[in-house]
C-alpha cells in the first residue's frame, strides 16, 4: 500500500501577520486529502528569541507571548476547515479526515527556545517548547534534527554532514543529501527548492528534496538571497519504501485552485 505526503517547507508564523496562508492550507489538504502532512520545522518564527538583531531598533516591541500565540493562531487557522468538515462527518455518521501529521521542530521555534534556557537555566520551567501548542493541536512533534522515517522517506528540518556538523546546502543541496544518506531525504531550512533523484546498484530509485518555504514576507537577514526561494508546498504521491512521484504547488498556484 502507498500513502500521499504532503510536505510544507518553512513557515515562520510572526505576531501581526494575516493567516490566510495556513486557512489555505487546511483547505488544501480537505481536498487532495493527503495520508501524512509533514511540517519540516520553523512554524513558529520566534522573532522575540532571535540573536540576529538584538539591541537595533527592529528589535523593539517584540514579546515572547506574542510570538507564542501567533504560532497557535496559525495551528488554529490550519485546523480550523479540516474540524468543521469533520464535525459535519460526524454529525452525519459518515469517515472524518484524519492524517497522520508530523511537525519537525526547527531552529527558530525548538533551537532558540532551548537557547534561551540553556543560557539562563532560571527560565526552565517558564519558557518550553510545549508552549507552541503542537501537540495540543494533534501534531506529532519530532525533535530538531532528528530525522523521521515515514514510508522510507526521512524528514528532518535539515541534514548534516562532516565532524563539524553542518547543514547540507548548496547549489545542489537534494542530491548532496541523497549522495550523503543513500536513501530518500526531505528537507528544509534553506528555503530554496531543490529536488534530485538516483537509482543505486541495487535498482532502488531515492529522492532528495528540499522543500522551499511557506510564507510571502521578507527577512531583513536575507535581503540579498530572497530572490532565490521558492514558496509553496509539495505532495508526494504513491509513497513506498522511498519511492515516490513529485508534485509542485506554488503559492500562486494553491491561491488558483482554492
Amino acid at each position: 500500500m502507498s500513502n500521499t505526503h504532503m510536505v510544507i517547507g518553512d513557515q515562520h508564523a510572526k505576531p501581526k501577520e494575516s493567516l490566510e496562508r495556513f486557512s489555505i492550507l487546511g483547505e488544501f489538504a480537505l481536498k487532495y486529502r493527503p495520508d501524512e502532512i509533514i511540517a519540516m520545522g520553523d512554524w513558529a518564527d520566534m522573532p522575540s528569541l532571535s540573536s540576529y538583531d538584538v539591541g537595533k531598533k527592529s528589535f523593539e516591541g517584540r514579546r515572547y507571548n506574542d510570538d507564542i500565540e501567533a504560532c497557535r493562531d496559525a495551528l488554529a487557522a490550519f485546523s480550523a476547515p479540516i474540524y468543521a468538515y469533520n464535525r459535519n462527518q460526524s454529525r452525519n455518521r459518515k469517515v472524518q479526515y484524519k492524517p497522520t501529521m508530523t511537525m519537525l521542530g526547527g531552529n527558530h521555534d525548538e533551537a532558540r527556545i532551548n537557547r534561551v534556557i540553556e543560557s539562563d537555566p532560571k527560565m526552565e520551567g517558564t519558557i518550553s517548547v510545549d508552549d507552541l501548542g503542537y501537540e495540543d493541536f494533534g501534531w506529532e512533534y519530532q525533535p530538531f534534527l532528528m530525522p523521521k522515517n515515514i514510508d522510507g522517506v526521512l524528514y528532518n528540518h535539515y541534514f548534516i554532514s562532516g565532524i563539524m556538523g553542518r547543514a547540507i546546502g548548496g547549489q545542489n543541496s537534494a542530491k548532496s543529501i541523497i549522495n550523503t544518506n543513500m536513501v530518500s531525504s526531505t528537507a528544509g531550512h534553506s528555503h530554496v527548492f531543490d529536488y534530485a533523484n538516483r537509482t543505486t546498484p541495487e535498482g532502488k530509485r531515492i529522492h532528495g528534496l528540499v522543500a522551499g518555504c511557506y510564507f510571502e514576507d521578507t527577512m531583513d537577514y536575507a535581503k540579498s538571497v530572497e530572490h532565490l526561494w521558492w514558496r509553496g508546498i509539495q505532495l508526494c504521491h504513491n509513497v513506498k519504501d522511498g519511492d515516490y512521484d513529485l508534485e509542485t504547488f506554488s503559492m500562486r498556484r494553491l491561491r488558483d485552485i482554492l
